[in-house]
């Protein structure tokens, strides 16, 4: 890789890094090409990317950023995933491919300029997600005004109960 090619990936990199709500750095020894490839195709359905990136590359991506935080895990062979929107599908991706192939070990992550533990990233990853969270509020404000329609119509039904009960009352008399 020559000068002009090390300056472009470093600008690339950084320019993911930037974009990034999340940054999560992984160790892959071990996974073959079609592993790698499925995990990359996972992590693309959850908005984000999977790079392997040169770490001396990453590390000058990241000087003097909000990604600095995940320099310390910049160690070994590493695979960076970014998530640019939805944060929690991302780390759940990559927490369900840890979990099926344990050749792929989470090392943290860069949240928000925050640097996240292994740990970290597991908990993030138990969280509901966005489409989640939608249902559950949709929900929630959807709740009041079935409540309603129901108080709502009970004294009518009620009503309607007690008519019916009066016409089977008066066909057994007559």
């Amino acid at each position: 890789m020559n000068r002009a090619e090390k300056v472009e990936a470093v600008q690339q990199i950084g320019e993911r890094f930037g974009r990034a709500a999340i940054a999560i750095a992984t160790d892959y020894r071990g996974l073959n090409v079609a592993e790698i490839t499925e995990l990359r195709r996972l992590v693309r359905e959850a908005d984000g990317e999977f790079l392997v990136a040169k770490n001396t590359l990453a590390r000058l991506a990241i000087r003097d950023s909000d990604a600095a935080g995940i320099e310390p895990l910049l160690v070994g062979p590493t695979g960076l995933a970014f998530g640019f929107s939805d944060v929690v599908a991302v780390t759940k991706a990559i927490a369900q491919f840890a979990k099926d192939h344990e050749a792929l070990e989470i090392k943290g992550a860069v949240f928000d300029g925050q640097a996240l533990s292994q740990a970290d990233v597991t908990r993030l990853a138990a969280m509901p997600g966005r489409d989640e969270l939608r249902a559950k509020l949709l929900a929630l404000l959807t709740t009041p005004a079935t409540m309603l329609v129901r108080v709502l119509s009970a004294p009518a039904q009620q009503m309607a109960q007690v008519l019916d009960a009066r016409r089977r009352q008066l066909e057994e008399q007559g």
